[in-house]
């Protein structure tokens, strides 16, 4: 079994795992030969690739975390928002997952454009009930946290889908459609007795960050129930690593890379913690590139995430990375989840607006060397990158010069005026946030910070040490408006 991306896609090929869909669209069952018309079908649809089988990749073989039935039913239930029926298979998929010792939701979830929303939900239900699983959780919990998890996104039916599957950025209007969604959940769930207020908690909070800057309430820290806290983290994981209209997935390690850098801002980190033990960086019939110049395909976990065991192309041989030791010093370099795409997604949604290609400039503001440098390298590739080392420096600059598309500030700062101080008198001549977009990046936890800085406008606030797969995509979603994380 290997995963393949669409443009990889060739008539004859075998398919290795089926192609779920709703039971009245297209499906394309385990075993079946792939023909033109099929992998138009898949074009079309918007899937992103399909599994399919080989001698080379006969030995490799994955179990999906719950039956392809389960899966069905789960999605047929959340597109009719049949409760009675969630309320089953929610039971039904936690038995599956519970029956087994070692679970690992390691197969990308093939979906089609239309049907995103219920595979979305019924994949965080998986995820949520394996992270459960991994903290602790006893089965009647599972089974409220998987219903949770089947019922989070139910308000979405509420939101037009002209704004729902918008190829180009939002407006703030728009955006502000989609922010209504988890309380038009929960006010769907609110009559019915078979969802208990545990559920109802958990679907209105999903959307809540540990720093009180998400919505509905801005709820922080332990105000944020469990099992929002869960399906928060999977939810994310889930849109980072999927395929929109507007965007191409990321990879399973960027996105693990971007909750580990999300921890105490967006994400409890004990969830995070769990996260990273069940859900694997390197999912097996992935290819791979290794640091010595060999490739393969990913057959199996390890109990090192970062380091599976692998099948390699020339010399027929599986190594483990965890254990071999002669490959203790060899790493995965690349990984070959849909590297196709040759423009970045921001330029994508740019063609689909018809709006410029203009890069976009980011002054940042901060005079510690180190830092700067980090943020140079981690943004300079994407972005006209200009960086001063004062307050007098960066009020100057923005009076003088055309403004920055983004301003990221460090509360850091030392000298004379301070991080705060610097938004403080750009607001005061003048640079509201409609004209000035700024951000902030900082070392303090506490939430009177957080606070100032929303007073004051920012749009975000991000926790050193800085993470770079976190800074690009924060920035991104600022710059862009794709709010993935709707």
């Amino acid at each position: 079994m290997k995963f393949l991306p669409l443009a990889d896609l060739q008539p004859g090929m075998k398919i290795a795992r089926s192609i779920i869909g709703r039971k009245k669209s297209f499906m394309l069952a385990k075993g079946n030969i792939l023909t033109p018309e099929f992998i138009e079908h898949l074009r079309v649809g918007g899937y992103s690739g399909a599994y399919i089988s080989d001698a080379f990749t006969e030995d490799v073989e994955a179990e999906p975390a719950i039956s392809d039935e389960t899966f069905q039913d789960g999605i047929e239930a959340i597109a009719e928002a049949n409760i009675g029926e969630i309320v089953t298979v929610s039971s039904t998929m936690v038995d599956e997952i519970c029956s087994r010792e070692n679970v690992f939701p390691d197969m990308f979830d093939l979906r089609t454009f239309d049907d995103y929303t219920y595979h979305h939900s019924v994949s965080v239900a998986i995820y949520a009930v394996t992270v459960g699983k991994a903290m602790g959780l006893s089965q009647e919990d599972l089974n409220l946290l998987g219903l949770a998890g089947l019922c989070h996104d139910l308000g979405k039916e509420k939101i037009p889908k002209e704004v729902l599957n918008k190829p180009g950025k939002l407006t703030d209007e728009e955006f502000n459609v989609i922010k209504a969604h988890p309380k038009a959940g929960y006010d769907l769930l609110y009559d019915k007795s078979e969802i208990p207020a545990v559920v109802r908690q958990a679907v209105i909070c999903h959307h809540e960050n540990e720093n009180g800057t998400g919505y509905p309430n801005g709820l922080s820290g332990d105000k944020i129930p469990l099992f929002a806290k869960i399906i928060h983290v999977v939810d994310v994981y889930d849109a980072l690593t999927s395929r929109r209209v507007y965007k191409e997935p990321n990879t399973p390690v960027d996105a693990l890379d971007y909750l580990m850098g999300g921890c105490d801002t967006l994400f409890d980190k004990d969830v995070v913690a769990a996260a990273l033990d069940v859900l694997p960086s390197y999912p097996p019939g992935i290819e791979v590139w290794l640091s010595n110049g060999e490739s393969g395909i990913v057959i199996s976990h390890t109990t090192n995430s970062l380091r599976p065991r692998i099948k390699l192309y020339e010399s027929n041989r599986i190594v483990d990375l965890d254990n071999d030791k002669e490959y203790f010093t060899v790493n995965i370099v690349k990984s070959g989840y849909l590297t196709q795409t040759a423009e970045k997604v921001e330029q994508l949604n740019e063609n689909r607006t018809g709006r410029s290609d203009r890069r976009k400039k980011i002054l940042y503001v901060s005079d510690r060397m180190i830092e700067s440098r980090q943020m140079r390298n981690t943004l300079e590739e994407e972005f006209d990158f200009d960086l001063v080392n004062s307050g007098s420096a960066a009020i100057e600059y923005i009076r003088s010069k055309p403004r920055p598309d983004l301003l990221i500030i460090d509360l850091d700062i030392g000298g004379g005026i301070s991080g705060l101080a610097i938004l403080r008198t750009l607001r005061r001549d003048g640079y509201g946030p409609e004209d000035l977009t700024v951000m902030f990046v900082g070392s303090a936890k506490d939430k009177e910070t957080i606070i100032k800085c929303q007073a004051l406008k920012a749009v975000d606030y991000i926790l050193k040490p800085i993470n770079p797969m976190y800074v690009r995509t924060r920035v991104e979603i600022v710059l862009n408006k794709n709010f993935l994380f709707a």
